[in-house]
């Protein structure tokens, strides 16, 4: 019996220790913030990289695009794995002879002409080997065509009397061949209009159930149309909406960078454009003026585009979880659940 029981204890102590150690994480995970940096820059080529990191940067997930090349890198304490590589500069691109590099849509065009100029000398070769071997072929057949007619000139023309009765009865069984043939014609004619009418009266009857079939799905869009409209114009539903609101902007407020600093500068050709550009970003001067520096670059004789931004902030999982588990058990926010899925099954 003592033995059943020490037996048990091992095995409740172990259960607790692993509960333990699973709260710990779970509390870990939701009190330690996730830490997000966001790096961009242009200077005559774009860089850009995002990273995450996690508890004293012992997890850290970095996305780096650089040299036209997008790379994806988690890192696990000592264990790194790359998630993702991929080369845009090498994707569509094609090196003609002089060197220069061509995307997809002009390399394709490139193509295209060397083909149609490689069938045109081709179809200009046949042209001439045709050409050269007509006239030798032209005397052949016009020879044996003399002979025929030379042998035809020879023999005399005479037509017997017996001749002359059988043109007769040829022309009477023409005659009567005609007559049967008119017949036929008239009898095609009927067939082919009542053949006619049976195929307009055909496709009206196909236009009228498409009409049909269109009006049902018409009514069927309405009727869906006025449940959504009904289902957010109900009293319970704008009050859940303006709940969940509310929660939304506070975990917006938890997220939002902490750090924000750059600087810009911003040259173009027109004059007039450049000045509008400058008065827009009048009107928002208060809103970024401590985070970004804009330098406008007037009289430029080139496009200038050139500048850098940092972004820091973080996430603590916490902070979401106590805004959003109210919205679980907010009466209005369930019945409106309820209501959205009956309006689907519909």
């Amino acid at each position: 019996m003592g033995i059943v029981w020490l037996i048990l204890k091992i095995i409740g102590i172990t259960l607790l220790v692993i509960l333990g150690l699973v709260l710990f994480l779970v509390l870990v995970v939701l009190i330690t913030p996730f830490r997000y940096q966001v790096n961009a820059s242009y200077h005559d080529e774009p860089y850009a990289e995002v990273k995450f990191h996690f508890w004293l940067r012992a997890v850290v997930a970095r996305v780096t695009f650089k040299d036209k090349k997008l790379l994806g890198i988690l890192r696990i304490l000592f264990i790194k794995k790359k998630l993702m590589e991929k080369d845009f500069g090498k994707k569509g691109e094609v090196v003609v002879s002089d060197g220069h590099v061509l995307p997809d849509q002009s390399a394709q065009l490139l193509a295209d002409a060397e083909s149609f100029a490689e069938n045109m000398d081709a179809q200009a070769e046949s042209q001439t080997e045709e050409g050269s071997a007509s006239p030798d072929a032209a005397v052949s057949e016009d020879k044996p065509e003399e002979n025929i007619k030379a042998d035809n000139a020879s023999e005399p023309e005479t037509i017997s009397e017996s001749e002359e009765g059988n043109a007769e009865g040829s022309s009477e069984e023409d005659a009567s061949a005609e007559t049967s043939e008119a017949e036929i014609a008239e009898e095609a004619g009927q067939a082919e209009d009542t053949q006619t009418g049976s195929g307009i009266e055909a496709k009206i009857e196909s236009i009228k159930a498409k009409g049909q079939q269109i009006a049902k799905t018409v009514t069927e869009k309405k009727e869906m149309v006025d449940r959504y409209v009904d289902f957010a114009t109900q009293e319970h539903t704008k009050r859940a909406a303006k709940y969940v609101g509310k929660k939304l902007v506070k975990v917006l407020k938890s997220i939002r960078p902490r750090k924000c600093k750059g600087e810009l500068k911003l040259g173009l050709k027109d004059p007039k454009t450049m000045g509008m550009i400058c008065g827009y970003s009048g009107m928002f001067y208060p809103v970024y003026y401590k985070a970004i520096d804009f330098q406008p670059v007037f009289g430029a004789d080139h496009t200038v585009i050139d500048g850098e931004i940092e972004i820091k902030g973080r996430i603590i999982l916490m902070a979401i979880v106590v805004r959003a588990v109210p919205i679980l058990f907010k009466k209005d926010c369930r019945r409106v659940w309820k209501d959205f899925k009956k309006l689907r099954k519909h």
